[in-house]
């Protein structure tokens, strides 16, 4: 199944889609199904397995899970450009059976701007993912973000509200989302179309984490993109103790930048 987790800004889709991950790395049957089935390949001419996973779980940020009586789950990193059937362009990854793949910020990977360009291998992989016994979540600010293919072969989860528990000591000990579940595309158009207020769209129902799920990744690290390629730069402007005079400069100095439109801002870039 593929699931598609939307709401704004940092109302907890990231976190949402972490802990559904850290469930199924914790299914014992998903995960002996997954060793059985790679086992089997292995005798069958798959040579080159060396080792066999201990859990299903992989995700383009990195995952690590822990639960009671349990040794810890790091996921695998997956690049979510290489995911697809094999093809002469690009290396694609080898997928466990029963793999749960988390993608955050999919937008960027399956960006329905670019569907011209969206290739067969990779639609098609999405298309028949189910005959692997995939689970693939996507997290996104808008679904309308994702190519129209991935969107048609969704189910959604919108967050509706992200409440947070917290111990005598000030840390988070609980979390307790607000969803709505719409089962298909053609409910999800519905729903958006009535302007989310057709209650025939979708069920709504509360998930409940109860432990800390934030400590299982780093829910901040897209923070670099901000500062790659600035090491050499200092900020645009400085002054300490701003003075009439200082902040009548500031001020000529930010309407140089008003309306210049940077060289090659609207170069053509090449699909890739």
């Amino acid at each position: 199944m593929i699931t598609i987790i939307f709401a704004p800004p940092r109302t907890g889709k990231t976190v949402l889609m972490t802990h559904l991950g850290r469930e199924m790395a914790f299914d014992r049957l998903r995960n002996k199904l997954m060793q059985n089935e790679l086992l089997e390949k292995k005798q069958n001419g798959f040579t080159n397995i060396k080792t066999i996973p201990v859990h299903c779980l992989s995700a383009n940020y990195d995952i690590i899970a822990r639960k009671f009586g349990y040794s810890f789950r790091a996921s695998r990193r997956i690049n979510p450009f290489r995911l697809g059937f094999y093809n002469k362009y690009v290396k694609t990854h080898f997928n466990y059976p029963y793999e749960c793949i988390c993608i955050t910020e999919a937008q960027k990977y399956l960006n329905s701007r670019m569907s011209a360009y969206f290739p067969d291998w990779q639609s098609r992989w999405y298309e028949q993912h189910g005959h692997n016994n995939l689970d693939i979540f996507l997290d996104t600010q808008r679904p309308m973000l994702i190519d129209v293919n991935i969107r048609e072969l969704a189910c959604f989860i919108e967050i509706i509200k992200l409440t947070k528990y917290y111990d005598s000591f000030g840390k988070v000990c609980k979390l307790k989302w607000l969803v709505r579940k719409i089962e298909n595309s053609s409910l999800f158009d519905k729903y958006m179309s009535s302007g989310k207020k057709d209650k025939e769209c979708y069920i709504e129902e509360e998930i409940e984490a109860n432990y800390n799920v934030f400590a299982c990744y780093d829910s901040q690290n897209c923070k670099p993109k901000f500062y790659d390629g600035h090491l050499e730069d200092d900020f645009d402007i400085q002054f300490a103790e701003p003075t009439e005079e200082s902040f009548d400069g500031y001020i000529k100095f930010l309407k140089q930048f008003d309306d210049e439109l940077p060289d090659n801002f609207y170069q053509r870039r090449k699909a890739n």
